[in-house]
């Protein structure tokens, strides 16, 4: 963890610690909604922190009626404050462990509890942004062949943590974008992923059921969510990072020092390796390219568009992307010669799983295609201009090999 880091926690944790103080010197209660039949419950599982614990459920109270939300929480033999933070909540069910029985048995046990039907699993280190909760579960109730989903997740800095997760062939996981900017436009359009962390991960409650839970085994944590979502995969599920999904997040918030973390993972990585060796076996390698790794679980043609810029509604972006995708491609668009601004003005009504890029002049695309080299299956252009630099600037690149 860099100083800088540090102290970005430093200071929320502070502010945190105040808030709490105030809250619990009040003798007020945190009243939640708890609605007769749930839609969504939320799943909490605590280890000291109190203060980030208030923090989430703030974050949470007023977004819970709109959802029909439920709050669960398991709190496992924590000696901070939050026994006492926990005296004062109302309209949430609260399970109290006598040890700490580590995360994948607490979540089983909040699940176990729970009557929604989606279990959001969401760590007590965080704050929910927006609407995250209602795109969540809007999106599984019009995919039924979606298990779970995700989103941006967004460390305190400002920084991504990540944009969806991957495995290598290895079984090390990769976090899709982690250090740089969460709105960045390679980060804001929908795909499927091989696992979305824990922090937020949404799922149905007879799925997580019938999968028969987190695997107790990883206990008390690390690999567990991958694991579960590598499940999904091999019975047939999609798992999908949602960009309009988002949180804040302390991260690590519960453990006790990152040689512990250390530790952990390596105690679990080699048991994950050998469960899902067969899996694994058909990942990339280590090193893969992360626009390559990001999109692994997509059979699609990959096609970059190229439209040209245009001072009306870009009507025929819509209808060229349309049909590329009824010929089942995946879309980059990237606009030539069009400012960021313009780019996302005329795209906002493109499908969501579409990548649209701010763009940019003939340099900056030949740039960005030595990036993403030999990722696109092809590129479609309707400008002979750009047509004709181009085939120049390949032909001088077999020239060069």
């Amino acid at each position: 963890m860099s100083s800088a880091t540090a102290d970005v926690k430093e200071a929320a944790t502070v502010q945190a610690r105040e808030r709490l103080k105030y809250f619990l010197e009040s003798n007020t209660l945190l009243e939640l909604p708890r609605p007769a039949a749930p839609r969504l419950s939320i799943l909490l599982v605590l280890y000291n922190r109190a203060e980030l614990t208030l923090a989430c459920l703030r974050s949470l109270q007023p977004r819970l009626a709109a959802v029909g939300a439920e709050v669960v929480l398991v709190d496992n033999a924590s000696h901070d404050e939050t026994g006492a933070l926990l005296d004062r909540l109302s309209g949430a069910t609260v399970i109290r462990n006598p040890t700490n029985r580590g995360f994948p048995i607490a979540v089983n046990q909040a699940a176990e509890a729970a009557s929604g039907e989606f279990l959001l699993l969401l760590n007590n280190d965080t704050e929910v942004l927006g609407d995250s909760l209602g795109v969540a579960v809007r999106f599984l109730g019009a995919n039924p062949d979606v298990g779970a989903v995700g989103g941006r997740i967004i460390l305190l800095d400002g920084t991504l943590q990540e944009a969806g997760c991957a495995f290598w062939r290895n079984g090390h996981a990769f976090q899709y974008g982690r250090g740089d900017n969460p709105a960045a436009a390679e980060y804001l359009f929908q795909r499927a992923v091989d696992y979305c962390s824990a922090a937020f991960l949404m799922t149905r409650r007879a799925l997580f059921a019938e999968m028969g839970g987190l695997d107790t085994a990883f206990s008390p944590g690390y690999f567990e969510d991958g694991d579960y979502c590598i499940r999904l995969w091999r019975a047939g599920w999609r798992v999908v990072y949602l960009p309009q999904v988002s949180i804040l997040h302390y991260e690590n918030a519960s453990t006790a020092s990152s040689q512990d973390t250390h530790r952990l993972y390596q105690r679990n990585h080699p048991y994950f390796t050998q469960k899902h060796a067969d899996w694994l076996a058909q990942q990339c390698p280590f090193g893969t390219p992360p626009w390559i790794m990001r999109s692994s679980h997509d059979d699609r043609f990959w096609v970059l568009y190229l439209p040209k810029q245009t001072d009306g509604p870009a009507l025929e972006w819509r209808r060229v992307v349309h049909e590329l995708r009824c010929r089942n491609c995946f879309v980059t668009v990237y606009p030539i010669r069009v400012g960021p601004a313009a780019v996302y003005d005329e795209g906002r009504e493109l499908p969501a799983d579409v990548e649209l890029l701010p763009g940019g002049n003939l340099d900056m695309l030949f740039r960005f295609l030595a990036e993403r080299r030999d990722y696109y299956d092809g590129v479609l252009t309707d400008d002979r201009d750009v047509l004709a630099q181009l085939e120049q600037w390949l032909q001088q690149g077999e020239q060069t090999r």
